[in-house]
């Protein structure tokens, strides 16, 4: 991603991790997105407990579903944009989750005024919201390959949906994570790309707004 102008102010992300906390894959974004000029808020949604490591998948699943869940996490992500709204209205906030974080921010997408951009990465309970209509334009990534559906079936449906963007990206779950078996740096590489650029055309759309 290139690097933002440092003249203007840091456009804040709201980092949303998946089932297994913070983790590496996380404190990685985290780093990159420093580089790249945002402030970087990642909430820890499991409480205290340690990171889940990726080879204990079904316990960290387990334990996110019946013990967070998305509609504490999604409370979570609203309280800390409303926090940092209320201390600068002018404030750029975009929302980016992987997995589950994704599914939290397509949840967080229905909030009108709070975000400036949606995005997220292989979502796959995005497929229990689909009568969610986005109050902030969205821009979602789906691998060509979920263990639990097909994708294709889900995109041909939220690519219909007003201010949504849709991408179908070769590989599978997990695809955007250095850490994982499931890597495909051409993937992640294309997304990131696609990203920045979304995030370059939010900014520069609210900048012309408040010309005019």
């Amino acid at each position: 991603m290139q690097t933002l102008h440092h003249h203007q102010q840091k456009p804040v992300i709201i980092l949303i991790h998946e089932i297994y906390g913070i983790n590496d894959h996380m404190e990685t974004t985290i780093k990159y997105f420093e580089r790249a000029g945002f402030e970087v808020y990642c909430p820890q949604l499991l409480g205290q407990i340690k990171p889940f490591d990726r080879d204990s998948e079904d316990d960290a699943y387990r334990y996110f579903m019946t013990e967070v869940g998305f509609d504490r996490s999604v409370d979570t992500v609203l309280q800390l944009a409303r926090e940092l709204k209320a201390k600068d209205k002018s404030i750029r906030l975009f929302a980016l989750g992987f997995s589950v974080g994704a599914t939290v921010a397509w949840l967080c997408s229905r909030y009108d005024g709070l975000f400036t951009g949606i995005i997220g990465l292989y979502g796959s309970r995005i497929r229990d919201y689909m009568t969610i209509s986005p109050k902030c334009e969205t821009l979602l990534f789906f691998p060509t390959i979920e263990n639990a559906f097909k994708p294709l079936e889900i995109v041909e449906v939220l690519e219909k949906k007003k201010g949504v963007r849709v991408k179908m990206v070769e590989g599978r779950h997990g695809f955007a994570n250095p850490y994982s078996e499931a890597f495909k740096a051409p993937s992640k590489d294309r997304c990131f790309q696609e990203m920045s650029e979304f995030i370059k055309g939010q900014l520069n759309k609210v900048r012309s707004a408040e010309r005019v």
